[in-house]
C-alpha cells in the first residue's frame, strides 16, 4: 500500500486528480506547476536550491505566467498582477518574490521529511505531451533513489498514448505506465480515464467529499 501519491508535473492536470481520487489536499513542491520532467529531475538533483533564486525570475508568456530561469519552472499561480485581469510586471514579481520563496522553501522541507520518513510514496508524471522515454524514466528514478538509501518509492507515469514495446521494456522495476486522454478545453482531464488508472493501484485513500482546492487563478 502507498501512503502517499505526490506529483511531479506536467501541469494542473494530474495535481488535481491526485486530489479528487485520493481526498488528501495536502500540498507538494511541484503541486500546479508547469515544468518539464528535466526540470523535475534537476529541482530534486539540487535539493531543490536551484528554484527562485534571486534576480532570476521574470514575467513570461505575455506576462500570463512568471518563468524561474534558474529552474525553467513557470508559475502560473503563486504570482498575481497587481492590476485586476491585467498582466505579471517585474514589478510584481520582485514585490511578491520573497513571500513565495518562503513558501517552496516550506514545501522543500516537507519534501525532506517525507523522504527521510517510513512512507512508502507513489510518484506520479504526467507525460501530457507524451514528451519523454525509458530513458528520462530511469533518470528520475536513480534521482529519487538518491534522496535518501532506502527511501520506499514507485513511479507512474501516465501518457497520453502508450509507450513502444521497446521502451516499456526497458523501463527500471518499480516504474509503471498508464495513459489518460487529452480533453480539449477541460484542463482538469478525464475523470473517468483517471479513475481506471489509480484504482487499479494501491493507494491510500481520504475521501472527505469536498472538491480539490483550486488556486485562485483557476476558473471553470
Amino acid at each position: 500500500m502507498y501512503d502517499l501519491c505526490v506529483g511531479l508535473g506536467y501541469h494542473c492536470e494530474s495535481t488535481h486528480q491526485i486530489r479528487r481520487f485520493t481526498g488528501d489536499h495536502r500540498a507538494h513542491f511541484f503541486d500546479w506547476l508547469d515544468l518539464e520532467l528535466a526540470s523535475v529531475i534537476e529541482a530534486v538533483d539540487a535539493d531543490f536550491r536551484n528554484v527562485l533564486r534571486p534576480g532570476l525570475s521574470e514575467p513570461f508568456d505575455d506576462g500570463t505566467c512568471v518563468l524561474d530561469r534558474g529552474s525553467d519552472i513557470r508559475f502560473f499561480h503563486e504570482f498575481h498582477a497587481h492590476a485586476d485581469g491585467g498582466r505579471l510586471t517585474r514589478s510584481d514579481v520582485e514585490r511578491q518574490l520573497s513571500s513565495v520563496q518562503a513558501k517552496f522553501a516550506h514545501l522543500a522541507t516537507r519534501w525532506r521529511a517525507m523522504v527521510a520518513s517510513d512512507a512508502h510514496v507513489l510518484y506520479i508524471h504526467h507525460d501530457a505531451f507524451d514528451e519523454a522515454d525509458a530513458a528520462d524514466l530511469r533518470r528520475l528514478r536513480a534521482s529519487l533513489a538518491a534522496q535518501r538509501p532506502g527511501h520506499r518509492f514507485g513511479i507512474l507515469w501516465v501518457r497520453r498514448t502508450p509507450p513502444s514495446p521497446r521502451e516499456a521494456g526497458s523501463l527500471p522495476d518499480g516504474v509503471t505506465w498508464a495513459t489518460t486522454p487529452l480533453v480539449p478545453d477541460r484542463w482538469q482531464g478525464d475523470d473517468g480515464a483517471w479513475d481506471r488508472v489509480l484504482t487499479r493501484l494501491p493507494l491510500a485513500r481520504r475521501r472527505t467529499g469536498a472538491p480539490p482546492e483550486l488556486p485562485a487563478t483557476h476558473t471553470g
